[in-house]
């Protein structure tokens, strides 16, 4: 069923925008920080090199040629906000191919993120405290006995 329903997606699309091509993202709305797959229909193999330019990428990312399309796994910059940012693929000399990214609201913000690893650490290191006075009353008590 998702393969009829991108199949139909392609074909309206293609026919809206007059049949050109349009780069795919993958996950279709990343967060800042995130890794995502990028696909440029047309920038597949050539003698020189391909590339995909965003602002919203760490930096200029290489596109490996794979059949028709050209592929790139670029990371969204960390600081940037909830937006729709333009991606350039420079295809060869003469070829450009124009898409854009939807980035949405991080998930757990940072502090949330260093919060749960402080009481992580406090859990673990309560747990071997325990651990330690439970031994050693294990080992006074087998002593007495002794």
């Amino acid at each position: 069923m998702r393969a009829i329903l991108a199949c139909a997606a392609v074909l309206v699309c293609g026919a809206w925008s007059g049949g050109a091509q349009n780069i795919v993202v993958t996950p279709t709305a990343p967060h800042p920080g995130q890794r995502v797959h990028i696909s440029v229909p047309g920038c597949g193999t050539g003698p020189t090199p391909h590339i995909a330019i965003s602002t919203a990428f760490t930096g200029d990312v290489m596109l490996f040629g794979k059949a028709d399309s050209g592929d790139a796994d670029p990371t969204i910059r960390q600081e940037l906000r909830p937006g729709t940012y333009p991606i350039t693929a420079h295809c060869g000399a003469n070829h450009t191919v124009q898409g854009q990214i939807a980035v949405t609201a991080s998930g757990p913000s940072a502090g949330h993120e260093q919060n749960r690893r402080t009481a992580d650490y406090w859990l673990i290191a309560s747990a071997a405290v325990i651990l330690a006075a439970i031994a050693g009353a294990v080992l006074l008590r087998r002593r007495g006995r002794a």
